[in-house]
């Protein structure tokens, strides 16, 4: 074990319900929510950060953004066509229980 212990805290917020049956805006109200991903939302504040200590302009965060943004959405088609050739294989499969 090392002679030192580091302590990471990561506090977060849920910006919505709990589920689809639980829009979240019952036990809070819009401005506590906005409020938070104002001053909290941990993206925002990285982005401030790395722009105080200079280590990327606006510019480049841009452009990092927008091939982060491209990634998650291919990863979201490729999802969504593999659940599809899933549900597909698996309908041709009851289809063809069914006949026998």
């Amino acid at each position: 074990m090392p002679a030192y212990m580091q302590i990471l805290e990561m506090d977060t917020y849920r910006y919505h319900g709990h589920s689809m049956s639980d829009p979240g805006s019952t036990y809070r109200t819009r401005d506590e929510i906005s409020g938070v991903r104002q001053e909290r939302d941990p993206i925002e504040r990285i982005r401030k950060l790395i722009l105080s200590h200079d280590l990327a302009s606006e510019k480049e965060l841009k452009v990092i953004e927008k091939e982060v943004r491209k990634e998650v959405d291919d990863a979201i088609a490729q999802t969504k066509e593999l659940v599809q050739s899933v549900i597909t294989a698996k309908s041709a499969e009851q289809c063809k229980l069914a006949y026998i």
